[in-house]
């Protein structure tokens, strides 16, 4: 499988990708393509330069810096060194357009909502879709310990873009488990949600029986666990074999695990070293949680399962043990992570549209 084109891999790329997208009615974009290759020209380059200056609270860029290295990526890079501080923003709006109700998303272990760039691509023109993010990634601020605490960060942050219900929620792998509990908690205040959608993700019990919230709970393992799956999500190789981690002293592991990861352009050529021991203390930590749910939902629920998945490999994902409905069950070509990816994503996109437009119909909204 060739490496596919390289897709933002954070709110400053994932910002330009968006300006250059509308500004050149270009949707194909890579970040490491050039501005004026894909049609720009420097009327069109002054315009991105007076949108990043009212975007972004920093000194303008110059159109010197601009021309010095006109792709997504180099001036994402000089966007950053002025500050990082949107990269911890809870609420991404992978696609801001359309007047639908939102759909709210949650991402899988590595917490890395731009893998879900395609979907929500495939979600416009008229189909909001934002990713929450998961709080100990970037910043400061630890991770949680609870999912339940996971759950009422993200119901704040997710009520800032819309303050009432009905809500439309989903996430992929762990993230849909974290969804039931944000689902749970808007029920107990009489909030409505119309559309809970697991996609590829267990439910809680079963999770917690899978030997993955072991071999996750070990930093070593985990290294190698996440090593595993680059290949899935970038379509090339990351040689990262156990001998090699070995021979690495362990704090220095997350350093070199992400020198690999950035030479193949897998994360921004800025990003810190300690970005992979971040992903694995989240992982490591919902893991340990061994959540279990207090209450039972009462609205729908779909489950899109993926034929190829080596995580839910049963029909209903035990989603029927937490809800008083029988889950919807959709069958998608593709495995755990290329169910979300090219070329499948197509497919995923379109039976999540056509789940969100059964849940919104306005006789299920009103009483149903």
């Amino acid at each position: 499988m060739p490496p596919r084109p390289v897709t933002p891999r954070d709110i400053y790329e994932l910002r330009l990708w968006q300006i250059w997208s509308d500004l050149l009615h270009v949707d194909d974009i890579g970040v490491k393509d050039d501005f004026f290759a894909l049609g720009g020209d420097h009327a069109k380059a002054e315009a991105v330069l007076d949108t990043l200056a009212a975007q972004f609270d920093a000194p303008p860029l110059s159109m010197k810096m601009f021309l010095e290295a006109p792709t997504i990526e180099r001036i994402g890079c000089r966007l950053r060194a002025r500050s990082r501080k949107l990269c911890e923003q809870p609420v991404v709006p992978l696609q801001p357009h359309g007047s639908k109700c939102p759909f709210f998303f949650l991402p899988s272990g590595e917490g890395n909502v731009y893998y879900f760039h395609a979907l929500a691509r495939r979600m416009a023109p008229d189909q909001p879709f934002h990713a929450l993010q998961t709080r100990g990634l970037h910043g400061a601020e630890p991770p949680f310990d609870h999912v339940e605490d996971m759950a009422a960060d993200h119901i704040e942050s997710m009520r800032s873009v819309q303050p009432r219900g009905p809500y439309l929620l989903g996430g992929h792998c762990v993230g849909a488990m974290v969804a039931l509990e944000m689902a749970l908690q808007l029920q107990r205040r009489g909030e409505r949600v119309a559309l809970l959608a697991a996609i590829d993700g267990l439910a809680p019990a079963p999770f917690f029986r899978d030997e993955i919230t072991e071999i996750v709970q070990d930093p070593f393992e985990a290294l190698v666990f996440f090593g595993r799956g680059f290949k899935s999500w970038f379509g090339q190789e990351l040689p990262l074999k156990r001998e090699t981690l070995l021979a690495v002293e362990p704090e220095r592991r997350s350093a070199f695990v992400m020198e690999l990861a950035r030479e193949r352009s897998m994360f921004t050529p800025d990003e810190p070293d300690d970005r992979v021991s971040r992903v694995v203390d989240l992982g490591a930590r919902i893991c340990r949680a061994g959540y279990v749910p207090k209450d039972v939902h009462t609205g729908p629920i779909s489950f899109f399962r993926a034929y190829d998945s080596a995580l839910c490999e049963t029909a209903t994902g035990g989603w029927e043990e937490v809800s008083t409905q029988p889950p919807r069950v959709r069958e998608l070509p593709g495995d755990h992570v290329t169910l979300v990816v090219e070329p499948h994503v197509d497919r995923l996109a379109r039976e999540l549209r056509a789940a969100i437009a059964e849940a919104t119909q306005p006789r299920r909204l009103e009483g149903g």
